[in-house]
């Protein structure tokens, strides 16, 4: 895991936007389980972005009842509905991005401040503040 961080370093003026977000997002997921270290605003928002991209294609793309009929909000799905098998193991990365992210901008109840960053909008405000000097 250290060697993707170190590469990804080293090679950060040479790449191109796509590459940085691309290489933020599997950064992400490879720090699935570091709850310990900082993340800064970019590469939080690029897996943010890149994660509510890809979650919406997969939902939308699964067969689900609402991609087969929109007017029926009941019917039972023949098939498997994918999204759960994206959507479950990605809110794990970002519940650890987010407690990175508020060790970053400084916030000493990490949980207090975990709860309230899935306010709408607010969360935004949260998110959007600068690294901390601490």
């Amino acid at each position: 895991m250290s060697n993707i961080i170190l590469i990804i370093i080293k090679n950060w003026n040479k790449m191109n936007f796509l590459e940085r977000v691309l290489s933020n997002y599997v950064l992400a997921w490879t720090q699935m389980f570091n709850y310990k270290d900082k993340t800064s605003r970019v590469p939080f928002w690029h897996f943010f972005l890149l994660d509510g991209l890809i979650g919406g294609l997969i939902s939308v793309l699964s067969n689900n009842g609402l991609a087969n009929d929109p007017n029926d909000f009941y019917t039972i799905s023949e098939g498997y509905n994918w999204s759960y098998i994206y959507s479950i193991p990605s809110f794990l990365v970002f519940v650890a991005l987010l407690i990175r992210r508020l060790r970053d901008i400084g916030k000493e109840n990490l949980f207090l401040w975990a709860f309230c960053s899935f306010i709408p909008f607010y969360n935004l405000y949260i998110f959007a503040q600068p690294s901390s000097e601490k």
